[in-house]
């Protein structure tokens, strides 16, 4: 399992843009949450530091208000003249370079497959 000291390693020495690990105060609850949701969504993969640092900055980017009201499925935002618009498009929850490195989670495939196909027969 990944710790707090390794993690924070990695992300030192591979991610350019660290504001968002740097500025935050709860490290350790970041790490155990996106540790959590891979498990879940990755039940069969061994986690290593690298996909745990993706997710981590993923969600703690996440926290971002204007992204939480995308994720509540907010169109339009105004302000005192400013405005936001968002699109249809929600932001996934598993990081774009988790899922690059380890594929579709485990919710999307069993969403695949529990597609039902009726052939022939008649409903009475």
């Amino acid at each position: 399992m990944p710790t707090l000291e390794s993690v924070n390693t990695w992300i030192q020495g591979n991610i350019i843009d660290t504001k968002v690990w740097d500025d935050s105060s709860r490290k350790e609850v970041a790490i155990v949450q996106a540790s959590r949701n891979l498990k879940r969504w990755y039940p069969d993969v061994e986690l290593d530091d690298e996909t745990v640092s993706y997710q981590v900055i993923w969600e703690l980017q996440g926290l971002d208000p204007a992204i939480k009201y995308q994720k509540q499925g907010v169109k339009m935002l105004a302000d005192g003249g400013d405005r936001v618009d968002y699109g249809e498009r929600t932001r996934d929850i598993v990081a774009p370079e988790v899922r690059e490195v380890l594929g579709p989670p485990l919710f999307e495939k069993e969403e695949e497959q529990s597609t039902v196909t009726l052939e022939g027969g008649k409903l009475i």
